[in-house]
């Protein structure tokens, strides 16, 4: 009988737990997502509806066609940057982006109701949906100034 090195067994042991796991549980977020073009329809889809929403959509009055496209390209690159993805974060920080706009917590969840509207839509999986949402959460502070 061959005996192995403590050492070695650790390492088969390792290799064999790295083969057995799921490859989703070895790739980014962005992966999981979909990659790019996932999340840009999803970006897209979930910004008209931020926009033509009563409550929120009084946020984006006024915003032309060419504005509303920056809106969307900003997210997307946030979104993709956050996750894992390649892209380079084009907009300012979330604190200073929506500094002195008093955004309510009433907003801010109505917002993230879109989101898990647009995820379920495009039947993201629940552990996506978790992790991203929980990216999106760490920004409440940044975001949110009246109650």
């Amino acid at each position: 009988m061959t005996r192995l090195h403590p050492s070695m067994l650790t390492a088969v042991c390792g290799l064999a737990l790295l083969i057995a796991r799921p490859a989703s549980a070895q790739e980014t977020l962005y992966k999981r997502l979909g990659g790019y073009d996932a999340i840009s329809a999803v970006v897209d889809d979930f910004a008209d509806r931020l926009f033509a929403d009563p409550v929120v959509g009084k946020r984006f009055v006024g915003m032309g066609a060419d504005t509303r496209a920056q809106f969307k390209q900003k997210n997307k690159n946030l979104v993709c940057n956050v996750t894992g993805g390649p892209c380079l974060v084009i907009s300012r920080p979330a604190k200073v982006v929506h500094a002195g706009m008093n955004i309510s917590e009433t907003e801010f969840q109505i917002v993230v109701g879109h989101l898990i509207a647009v995820l379920n839509k495009y039947r993201v999986p629940e552990r996506e949906q978790k992790e991203l949402l929980g990216i999106i959460g760490s920004l409440k502070p940044d975001i949110v100034e009246s109650h």
